[in-house]
């Protein structure tokens, strides 16, 4: 079984064609059939290759609903500034998606809020 891992940074922006583009390091091999399985709320999950399920926590509320209204996104794969690789992602909408979050330390934006 493969273990999620948290991306650490990453920056979710958009184009002037409304286009939205996930940064994130870049990572060893080629993407094998990659998706991102998302709810609409916290975290979503990046399944890169069947091995590689990567975890974007605490999507930022006000990106949230372009996230959830998206069929795919462009991901950029970044070594410092430079582009590494970029490839689009199908998104997969779904009602929740089935972690528990608290069993890998996550927690909800509001939560993390509050703390600062």
């Amino acid at each position: 079984m493969t273990e999620y891992k948290t991306e650490k940074k990453y920056v979710i922006a958009s184009d002037e064609n409304n286009e939205l583009y996930i940064f994130i390091e870049a990572k060893k091999d080629h993407p094998d059939n990659p998706r991102i399985i998302y709810d609409g709320f916290d975290h979503a999950v990046f399944l890169r290759s069947p091995e590689q399920k990567i975890i974007l926590d605490y999507i930022n509320p006000e990106i949230r609903n372009e996230l959830r209204k998206s069929k795919r996104i462009i991901m950029v794969e970044t070594i410092l500034e430079n582009i590494k690789e970029s490839y689009y992602v199908d998104m997969q909408i779904v009602d929740k998606i089935p972690v528990d979050w608290t069993k890998i330390g996550l927690r909800t934006w509001d939560e993390v809020a509050l703390q600062k």
